[in-house]
């Protein structure tokens, strides 16, 4: 026995298939997630190691510096740099809104 969809049907057939994938894809990322920071936690319990450097970690090193540790790798981060390139692209933007501004009026 066939039965014939029509094209709403099938449309609604595939978001929910669209939506099941997306939410087990999401579920199994958290899984993989939460299994390496298991045993990243237990590795470093039974080798006894206690340094702050795990799986993701951060801390600060000095004021407005910040290290972060990214599966073994530490990362230094200063953030005075990291404000001053947004506000010089702020600046940029502001400037490009202004000009299109002027060649409207």
């Amino acid at each position: 026995m066939v039965i014939w969809m029509s094209r709403v049907e099938r449309k609604k057939a595939e978001n929910k298939f669209k939506r099941f994938s997306r939410i087990c894809i999401f579920i199994q990322i958290i899984f993989l997630v939460c299994g390496l920071l298991v045993t990243d936690f237990q590795i470093r319990t039974m080798l006894g190691i206690d340094d702050e450097a795990g799986l993701l970690s951060y801390g600060q090193a000095e004021e407005g510096r910040y290290i972060v540790h990214i599966m073994g790798d530490s990362y230094l981060i200063d953030i005075s740099t990291i404000v001053s390139r947004i506000y010089n692209k702020f600046a940029q933007l502001r400037k490009i809104a202004y000009s299109i501004k002027g060649r409207l009026e």
